[in-house]
């Protein structure tokens, strides 16, 4: 398998399942852990500009955020879902463990010069690479045309994550759709409703396709869960994969995509078709292109294989 990837979770192959077949387990018990103060010490000596600064870092997640906003302005904080677990339970259905983080911890800790020591300390404390991890849920999408294309986009350079890339159209679910915009301390976990969550989940793949392609909701059919995969280069950060069929044929598709009126237009800055019977063996007829794949690609591709029974590993 791709070192970028890992997967977490697969489908039962040709059971791809629908919102009313996942459920969420909700609960303070899967937020990231507070490191000790001994395992922020190696973080307080990471390195920014090529100096160390021990007695200027007191707060390293802070002062990751700080260096990534003077680095890119456009950043902004907001509420993310924690993913901790996900199972297949009562043969077809999904149950994901859930709890709450934001993208500053996410940056802070999963994409902070010190991942690797925070995994480390997270296995030896806890039994757990990702104890001290914001894990950050992502949602992918594998969005395949009426004439059987799947769509890429080409992720701008001032993207935060993986800038440059191939990727599938995707993003975050975000829990202020239900709770409001309060800051992650407010967040009482035990008290959302756990209907709402699953549909925030499924409804906000459908939002970012929408969003980034420019592709009318009416033209793309329910989100279908394959599976979830973690992206080992931001230190195993994992997100949900999602199948979404599309009335439109790949030219239709473009048409839309280069007019450019979608509110994420910026994010890319352009777009791929690929034939879906070429994803496959992708990795190995193409190589050069499965290198220039986010790893957030090459997992929700990974994914959607196994979950058809075409590929496994």
């Amino acid at each position: 398998m791709d070192p970028d990837i890992e997967i977490m979770h697969v489908v039962q192959p040709h059971k791809l399942q629908p919102e009313a077949h996942v459920k969420v387990c909700l609960s303070p018990e899967y937020n990231r852990k507070q490191p000790l103060v001994d395992v922020d010490k190696h973080a307080a000596f990471h390195v920014f500009d090529g100096e160390s600064h021990p007695n200027e870092i007191v707060d390293p997640i802070n002062s990751v955020w700080k260096h990534r906003i003077e680095e890119n302005p456009r950043l902004f904080n907001a509420t993310k879902f924690r993913i901790h677990s996900v199972e297949t339970v009562k043969k077809d259905g999904v149950l994901m463990s859930l709890g709450v983080t934001d993208y500053k911890h996410f940056l802070g800790t999963n994409w902070a010069p010190y991942a690797q020591h925070l995994r480390s300390q997270g296995a030896e404390l806890y039994g757990n690479t990702q104890a001290f991890l914001s894990d950050a849920l992502g949602v992918g999408a594998s969005v395949i045309t009426n004439d059987n294309f799947l769509m890429f986009l080409c992720r701008s350079e001032h993207c935060a994550e993986a800038p440059g890339t191939w990727d599938v159209p995707g993003g975050h679910a975000e829990p202020k759709e239900i709770v409001g915009d309060v800051p992650l301390e407010d967040i009482q976990l035990t008290s959302l409703d756990c209907t709402k969550v699953v549909h925030e989940i499924f409804d906000s793949i459908l939002r970012e396709v929408t969003d980034e392609v420019n592709i009318p909701r009416e033209c793309l059919s329910a989100p279908l869960y394959t599976g979830t995969h973690r992206n080992m280069t931001s230190a195993g950060r994992p997100s949900v994969a999602f199948e979404i069929k599309c009335s439109l044929s790949k030219d239709e598709v473009l048409q839309l995509y280069t007019k450019g009126s979608q509110p994420e237009a910026d994010e890319s800055t352009n777009i791929l078709f690929l034939p879906w019977k070429e994803i496959p063996s992708l990795d190995s007829s193409n190589p050069e292109l499965w290198k220039r794949m986010a790893p957030s690609a090459k997992g929700n591709l990974t994914v959607l294989c196994m979950a058809y029974g075409v590929k496994s590993f």
